[in-house]
């Protein structure tokens, strides 16, 4: 008598159908019995003494310590599944201390470690409103059309972009394309910083770092009847990779990180400087490529600058990547003026998202 044989994977399916049924068994029991307190416990207290221990190195060694400017690279918020988990958990074991420790600890490490920015109001600022948007524009990739539209939608009197090159280092082509979008508007560049202003444009320079090829772009404009100096920037990013060069010098991990501190100490010798030369407001506007948290970002605060979002934001602000935002990267600092409020675009205009500052310049007797 001759049996017919199913299909050669037949057996397999039914296995992995029995395999599947019993998982989901399994889980279910799981889910019925209340869980232990023992892993809550451990995974509660390792989370606080971990996001304790990261805040004091980003906070106090980022900009000295190689590997902490490493782990000033990854988003913090990557933790923040565990205490949530954690509460989810003590709930089901009906331990509401331990459900109120994670949830305070999760809303304290959001804040004070991820930069989260809690709503507030519009800040009501005395003064005369200049607004500045500031993007990166991933080697001349933002369409200048576009880019004036969203200008022109938000009111923007002073632009700051970075990266206006192609990648072969060639910002010609792109310099004349802003200048057809922007007609009335000035336009002055250095190297891949571009500055476009709607008020007249007095003075442009660039600013050497002391020890690396890098500069800062300084244009003055008056604005509002006095002078406001317009520091566009860009800092290079972290390198946890090596690039060409890097390669061609056999430069290792530690090399290429302290190669990036060196920059952005120089750059804060360079604020430092322009601080010091006269008493106009200030503005930077730019990429730092690096978190609100450590290293340069307190070497700005140190020297009296205010970071724009911290002031006037909410939310997290992230800057990079556009698409799924995960860091907050691109910054503008003012010293000698205010700001009333702050936003960062939803618009697509590159691999960064445009920030939008409204800042208060002082009155002063020729402006009024």
């Amino acid at each position: 008598m001759s049996v017919r044989a199913g299909p050669p994977d037949e057996g397999l399916h039914v296995a992995r159908r029995v395999w599947r049924s019993g998982l989901l068994l399994r889980f279910g029991r799981c889910m019925k019995r209340p869980p232990r307190l023992a892993p809550i416990r451990f995974w509660s207290l390792l989370f606080i003494l971990v996001a304790c221990g990261w805040w004091w190195v980003t906070r106090t060694h980022a900009g000295t310590w190689w590997w902490a400017a490493a782990l000033n690279v990854v988003p913090p918020q990557v933790l923040l599944p565990i205490p949530l988990v954690m509460a989810w958990q003590a709930g089901r074991a009906r331990k509401q201390g331990w459900v109120l420790l994670n949830v305070l600890a999760a809303a304290v490490f959001t804040v004070s470690v991820a930069g989260f920015g809690l709503p507030r109001a519009e800040q009501k600022h005395a003064g005369l409103p200049l607004t500045l948007l500031t993007l990166n524009t991933d080697f001349a990739g933002t369409d200048p059309a576009h880019l004036a539209q969203v200008a022109l939608r938000e009111g923007v009197q002073v632009i700051a972009l970075q990266e206006a090159l192609n990648r072969h280092g060639d910002p010609g082509e792109y310099e004349q394309r802003l200048r057809a979008a922007f007609p009335g508007w000035s336009v002055t560049r250095y190297d891949e910083l571009v500055t476009i202003s709607k008020f007249p444009i007095l003075s442009a320079r660039s600013v050497k770092f002391p020890n690396s090829a890098h500069a800062v772009f300084v244009t003055q404009v008056r604005a509002q009847g006095q002078v406001v100096d317009i520091v566009n920037m860009h800092l290079p990013a972290p390198k946890l990779l090596p690039s060409a060069s890097d390669r061609a010098q056999n430069r290792n991990v530690q090399e290429r990180l302290q190669l990036t501190l060196d920059i952005r100490r120089d750059f804060q010798k360079v604020a430092g400087s322009l601080i010091r030369a006269d008493d106009h407001p200030l503005i930077i506007a730019g990429d730092l490529n690096a978190p609100p948290r450590g290293g340069v970002w307190y070497q700005l605060r140190s020297l009296g600058l205010r970071d724009a979002f911290r002031e006037s934001g909410r939310g997290f602000g992230f800057t990079h990547h556009a698409l799924f935002g995960h860091s907050r990267i691109d910054y503008v600092w003012l010293r000698g003026a205010k700001a009333g409020h702050t936003r960062t675009l939803r618009d697509l205009l590159s691999d960064h998202r445009a920030v939008v500052v409204k800042v208060m310049l002082p009155e002063t007797e020729s402006s009024e």
